[in-house]
């Protein structure tokens, strides 16, 4: 049997960071988390395969490709073991630790990737190697799919599924505990950009200000353009503790900077103002007419507001999934319902959409019905100091998998 939290401080050791530099990948330790992640389905007996993806962009990213020869429909377990770039030292119980040297703490294992989703690596691993061993008959034949770049976008993911890889359904196990995910969000992200004349502050009335100009358009956009959002309403219920119960549109602005020549100095009126936004499309929304719907939103204020030099460019778009298998619902619900009572949790099953998105898009895009369930939590601190995954929570997705594979 494999030992899940040796394991994980194992996969949690490797540094395999990804972030995005002037619109470049910058990729660490791929190739060592790949083969330690092959290394470890290996030792668990399972029959492995690592397939080297390229991108659109001709980069390679490693995919580990795990499974064992049983059932006849196919099923995807998918993960990640790429994280969000972490800093150090972090203060854990008083203790400062690195983000890489895993800490075992009160039944909580703590380091960056331990809940988000190097968790989801070594539950599938442990729950395929103990089905293998027990010899039990399966009603699925299971893979699991291990991938890098679904911090920035699912590129992995996307790319392998588009490199000719299908399965007949497929569960994301890079997903939340709390309840059953039978659905996601999509995204939109665009920048806003006012050009303006620089000048001296002294002397306003020389200069054109853009930053005052944008300051106007976010308000009008937000007067009109937010609540448009707000009033999309899903069929899919909202996560518990939502302050809507369907799940809703939304949009937030999230970045307010200068253009790349401007200095950032009190005294001087910039050239150029540049905000971002994050826009959250509801599962069955369409995402091409939603980028129309920000087009038109946006030129619609700026014509109100009489600003000529404004544009605005979409850098990156993704519809939502929702599952279309029922079938495959009730029985992953019947999954999480068992596991939750393997670990003594005594929580009714909840289903919902989430307010994010993830990897089940790709899916959906594909024609493959998709669902959502893993070990993270709320309070887990994923992308921030102190990340941690409960012990439980990977014992009870262990079950989870067992229990929806026999």
């Amino acid at each position: 049997m494999i030992n899940m939290v040796e394991e994980l401080k194992t996969l949690v050791s490797i540094k395999s960071e990804v972030r995005i530099e002037e619109d470049v990948i910058i990729r660490l330790n791929y190739d060592k988390a790949a083969s330690a992640v092959a290394n470890l389905a290996e030792r668990a007996g399972l029959d492995v395969t690592v397939e080297e993806v390229k991108t659109d962009d001709g980069d390679v990213i490693p995919s580990v490709i795990a499974t064992i020869p049983d059932g006849e429909e196919s099923l995807a377990l998918v993960s990640h073991y790429d994280v969000v770039p972490a800093s150090g030292p972090w203060i854990v119980d008083g203790k400062k630790i690195d983000p890489y040297s895993p800490l075992l703490i009160d039944g909580k294992l703590y380091g960056r990737g331990a809940a988000d989703d190097k968790s989801a690596i070594v539950a599938t691993i442990s729950a395929l190697s103990e089905l293998r061993i027990t010899g039990a008959k399966l009603r699925y034949k299971p893979y699991i799919v291990v991938t890098g770049d679904e911090e920035v976008g699912g590129i992995g993911i996307r790319s392998l599924l588009n490199s000719g890889y299908r399965w007949d359904k497929a569960v994301i196990v890079d997903a939340g505990a709390d309840y059953l995910t039978i659905g996601a969000s999509g995204v939109v992200h665009a920048w806003l950009r006012v050009k303006g004349r620089a000048g001296h502050a002294g002397y306003p009335h020389l200069a054109d200000n853009p930053v005052e100009k944008l300051a106007r358009l976010i308000a009008e956009l937000t007067r009109t353009y937010k609540p448009l959002r707000y009033s999309k309403l899903s069929k899919l219920p909202s996560p518990p503790n939502s302050p809507v119960p369907r799940l809703w549109g939304r949009a937030s602005f999230t970045i307010f900077k200068l253009g790349k020549n401007d200095a950032e100095k009190h005294n001087r009126i910039p050239s150029e103002a540049i905000a971002g936004i994050d826009v959250r499309l509801i599962p069955e929304e369409d995402v091409d007419e939603a980028v129309n719907e920000l087009y038109s939103a946006f030129n619609e204020a700026a014509a109100r507001l009489g600003i000529g030099n404004a544009e605005i460019e979409v850098v990156g778009a993704q519809r939502g999934w929702y599952s279309t298998d029922e079938n495959l619902v009730e029985k992953a619900k019947d999954a999480v319902r068992r596991a939750y009572e393997s670990v003594g949790i005594q929580d009714p099953v909840k289903v919902a959409a989430e307010l994010g998105g993830n990897d089940g898009s790709y899916f959906f895009n594909k024609g493959i019905p998709v669902v959502a369930f893993g070990a993270i939590r709320q309070d887990n601190n994923i992308h921030a100091p102190n990340e941690f995954v409960y012990i439980q929570d990977l014992e009870m997705l262990k079950n989870f998998v067992i229990n929806l594979l026999t």
